[in-house]
Formats: structure tokens, sequence, C-alpha cells
């Protein structure tokens, strides 16, 4: 299921990327390059895997800078 993420974006090198920063659900951020295509508004566009507790776990659409693919976040990080 796609969904999106409340997270700070700011421009990339160039002018069709932007750079993603999102919180984990453990606190520490990580930043993803994309398309500016897996943008929208202020939010990042993933797929949801799952769910647990106040966790979700999503799929980037771009391996991250620390080397992952999917990552936990909080539920509340988490905006329509």
């Amino acid at each position: 299921m796609t969904t999106k993420l409340n997270c700070k974006i700011v421009d990339g090198f160039t002018p069709n990327e932007k750079i993603a920063r999102i919180q984990a659900a453990d606190g520490e951020f990580d930043e993803v390059v994309v398309s500016r295509q897996n943008i929208s508004g202020d939010k990042l566009v993933a797929s949801e895997i799952g769910r647990h507790e106040d966790r979700v776990l999503v799929e980037l659409p771009r391996e991250s800078t620390s080397g992952r693919w999917r990552m936990w976040v909080k539920a509340s990080s988490i905006g329509g």
C-alpha cells in the first residue's frame, strides 16, 4: 500500500532530485536521494509493508545513504 511519510525535503544535486531526511522509529535519521516524482508536497511517497503497535515498516523508493531499503517509522510520521 502506498503511503506518505512526513520528513524534511531539500533540493538534491540536480533539478530533478530531492533529498528526504526521515526519522526512524528509534529516533535515528537517514537520508534518501529520490526523483521529484517520489515527493508529494512535503512528503516522501513510500510503500507500507506492515504495522506493529505504534510503528510502521515502510519500503523506500531507493536505497538510503545507510544502505537500507526498509525502515521502521513511528505511525505518527505517516501523513495523508
